[in-house]
């Protein structure tokens, strides 16, 4: 169900994106790592909860940067203006 959210990951065993080109890669790896790792634990997979989960991902591994990279990844993807206040609202 999470993969219905992506914009970047699309089932790709590795990634398409070449480093150094922008921030895909980047962004398609955390939604890599919400489909495949966190989707196990959970019962309920719900919009929220994935873009939640992928803005946590990208807070947590790009410290120095993270406001400016997950207000791309919000802007670019494919949450609806609800979700994207929620979100915007846990970090900004």
């Amino acid at each position: 169900m999470f993969e219905d959210f992506c914009t970047y990951y699309k089932g790709e065993e590795n990634c398409p994106f070449e480093a150094g080109k922008g921030h895909a890669g980047k962004f398609w790896v955390a939604e890599n790592f919400v489909c495949k790792e966190y989707a196990r634990t959970v019962e309920k997979q719900t919009e929220l909860d994935f873009f939640r989960m992928v803005c946590a991902y990208i807070a947590k591994w790009a410290p120095y940067q993270f406001v400016e990279l997950i207000r791309e990844y919000l802007k670019n993807s494919k949450a609806s203006e609800e979700i994207r206040s929620n979100v915007s609202k846990l970090y900004f």
